[in-house]
């Protein structure tokens, strides 16, 4: 996975790579009138892996942040969602003509944005240069692509690049007024929506746990005292005795290095003074 670092550009477009750079997209890439992709379904929301957990919450986040600005966009467009290897997991085409296009074309999950698979594109160059990709019409090295003008952002997770949004419009709209728009969609999805994933914070709760190396006991434990549970309320949940809820207690405090349940909380959820509702 990709790791965040300072930009000291906004976005960038295939004239800001340097010629070695570029050649490796057309070097690399599989030009070809078709697109190849993994022929896989969508994800079972029952999949337990962390990676499965994080693309269930993108796709999730997406769906809602694209069902809240989609009415205030007047054209047609097409969004979708990769993993952080540039394969694509979701996609939200705005209507139904749209959605027949990207049929026509074999574009749909399972489909690598990646260079070595589709040479230059928004995708493959956000993965490149770690910012925001713009590519329009013939800049494409596919020839698919040459209608379409696109728009692409890595998604962050705590400074980890977990996938990429990308925004397509058809190649007469000028992309570059959809920059803002797409650092929005970006924000919401990584900031906003995906905070808020049950699943996704049960598994940041749990790594947590194991970072402080936590015994299974201690996690039940602890997962109900960060709920503000208290020590009898536990005892009867897991069916042990209040004073050994309360050394339990003790020994999750020494691991962890604090000594009260302020400070306790305060350390499993670094963003709960600024949003309460994260508290599991």
């Amino acid at each position: 996975m990709t790791t965040a670092y300072d930009q000291t550009k906004f976005w960038y477009s295939p004239e800001d790579l340097e010629k070695e750079q570029l050649d490796s997209f057309y070097s690399l890439s599989k030009i070809s009138s078709s697109i190849a992709h993994d022929n896989k379904s969508a994800l079972s929301f029952s999949e337990i892996k962390p990676d499965s957990i994080y693309h269930k919450a993108m796709i999730t986040s997406l769906h809602n942040e694209m069902l809240k600005i989609s009415k205030y966009i007047s054209v047609d467009f097409a969004a979708f969602l990769t993993d952080d290897m540039g394969e694509i997991l979701d996609l939200y085409p705005s209507s139904p003509d749209i959605k027949d296009e990207l049929n026509k074309v074999g574009l749909g999950v399972g489909t690598s944005f990646s260079k070595q698979d589709l040479g230059l594109n928004a995708v493959s160059l956000a993965m490149e240069m770690n910012s925001i990709g713009v590519v329009k019409g013939k800049e494409h090295t596919n020839p698919l692509f040459f209608d379409w003008n696109c728009v692409c952002s890595p998604l962050y997770s705590e400074g980890v690049v977990q996938g990429y949004v990308d925004i397509s419009f058809n190649k007469g709209q000028q992309i570059e007024l959809a920059v803002p728009l797409m650092r929005q969609i970006a924000e919401n999805v990584s900031d906003k929506w995906m905070w808020t994933n049950p699943e996704l914070q049960f598994l940041k709760l749990e790594m947590s746990f194991d970072e402080y190396s936590l015994t299974r006991r201690e996690k039940d434990v602890a997962q109900m005292w960060l709920s503000e549970k208290s020590a009898l309320f536990i005892s009867n949940g897991l069916g042990i005795s209040e004073g050994t809820v309360r050394n339990v207690i003790k020994s999750i405090y020494n691991k962890m290095n604090v000594t009260d349940r302020w400070q306790f909380i305060k350390k499993l959820s670094p963003n709960f003074e600024n949003n309460p509702k994260l508290l599991i």
